[in-house]
């Protein structure tokens, strides 16, 4: 008896072992090149890192039912699971916030909160934009940037919460906060002074 259930030990523990191998990788897209151990230093004193190693990951597919989406293997984005441009967000009807795209002008459903669409937007691509940080002196050209902002459904696009800028094969150079209900310009939240890309 024992003689058997070695060998049948064995062969589980070879086929478990090999899960991981088996799950799709879901890679990292030019403009957010969340590669494992790749990081973003910002003048806010953050620091975006990437885990070193792809995670595995699945997640619930609604808010009334049980069923879970595929696992798959994806970046780990400053401690959240991450889908190409899509990452984790503690939402039971939007398990997924889809930060950009690529091309398009429609807006897009990233959750709801008391009753109200919060949306985001595609509003301009930029063939190069200048970011100077502040304590530093040199000004840093990024071509290809794309700017996206989120915003509550009823006060439309132009009343815009947050602004957020991806540069190609850099990821997010810089975010403003703006508030809706006031006439002062937007606050630079953050931008980037260093990152590396580890591909």
């Amino acid at each position: 008896m024992k003689k058997t259930l070695i060998p049948i030990l064995l062969i589980l523990m070879l086929f478990s072992c090999n899960k991981e191998d088996e799950l799709a990788i879901v890679s990292p897209k030019e403009y957010l090149p969340a590669y494992p151990g790749s990081y973003w230093t910002y003048t806010n004193g953050e620091r975006i890192m990437v885990n070193t190693e792809y995670i595995t990951h699945s997640y619930q597919l609604g808010v009334s039912s049980s069923e879970m989406s595929e696992e798959k293997r994806v970046p780990c984005y400053n401690g959240k699971a991450l889908y190409e441009y899509s990452i984790e967000q503690y939402s039971s009807v939007y398990p997924l916030k889809k930060l950009l795209i690529e091309k398009g002008a429609e807006p897009w459903i990233v959750d709801k909160l008391n009753g109200e669409y919060i949306k985001r937007q595609l509003i301009k691509t930029e063939d190069s934009i200048p970011i100077v940080p502040i304590g530093v002196l040199d000004t840093t050209w990024y071509p290809n940037v794309l700017v996206v902002v989120e915003f509550i459904d009823s006060l439309t696009v132009d009343r815009w919460n947050y602004k957020e800028y991806y540069a190609k094969n850099i990821g997010l150079i810089k975010s403003e906060i703006n508030n809706p209900f006031d006439t002062l310009p937007p606050i630079v939240e953050k931008e980037l002074i260093y990152s590396h890309i580890n591909k």
